[in-house]
């Protein structure tokens, strides 16, 4: 059966997560506590220090290409906006819904591309939600089949406005991707997301599987 989560980062929106008619709801700028990842031995082999994007030892060929090309284009004086925009949609998704190199349902994936006042709270709907059957592997003998995102795609890009808790406009950008998996366990495969500046960078706001 098809597993059909919708996560939408919106400030005071409510937020529905189609997952056995269960409606959960949330506020995205809310500081509540989340239990911790357990640790483990993960190595960061490259970074962009400037913007905190990190590369580790267990991320797939697919995550590393795009990684590149983000790095490549963030060493230019000036570059394309859109096209930074787009490759950090990219890994976003890359890195969430590419569970099977994950810890546990804790381990979420894809939080340095997020928009830093909701990280806390996306990293809470996410355990609840597309994260919450995943199992612990800490001693590396889970046997459970999880998503590894094979390819990706950007549909499109454009300019959007999000409004803030303040009720001001900040200008941003919507993107549509949709990506496929190495092996479909009926996770999904298509979101449109709004990303927003935080200083120098910019960060996913809104995202909402289609």
């Amino acid at each position: 059966m098809k597993k059909k989560y919708k996560i939408m980062i919106v400030v005071l929106l409510v937020v529905l997560l189609v997952a056995g008619g269960i409606g959960v709801y949330f506020f995205i700028f809310r500081n509540e506590p989340t239990e911790q990842p357990p640790v483990n031995e993960i190595q960061v082999t490259n970074s962009i220090e400037e913007y905190g994007y990190n590369l580790d030892d267990r991320d797939t060929e697919l995550f590393k290409e795009k990684f590149e090309e983000l790095k490549t284009l963030l060493s230019e004086e000036e570059y394309d906006v859109e096209e930074y925009v787009s490759l950090i949609s990219q890994l976003f998704v890359i890195d969430l819904y590419t569970i099977d190199n994950k810890i546990s349902r804790y381990d979420v994936g894809g939080l340095e591309y997020v928009y830093p006042d909701a990280v806390s709270s996306f990293q809470s709907v996410a355990e609840n939600s597309i994260y919450k059957t995943v199992e612990n592997n800490l001693d590396d003998t889970r046997t459970q089949d999880l998503p590894e995102v094979s390819e990706i795609t950007l549909d499109s890009i454009s300019e959007t406005t999000f409004i803030m808790p303040d009720d001001s406009e900040v200008a941003g950008y919507a993107v549509k991707l949709s990506w496929d998996y190495v092996e479909r366990l009926g996770y999904d495969n298509s979101a449109t997301l709004i990303l927003i500046p935080s200083e120098k960078k910019y960060g996913v706001v809104y995202f909402e599987p289609n």
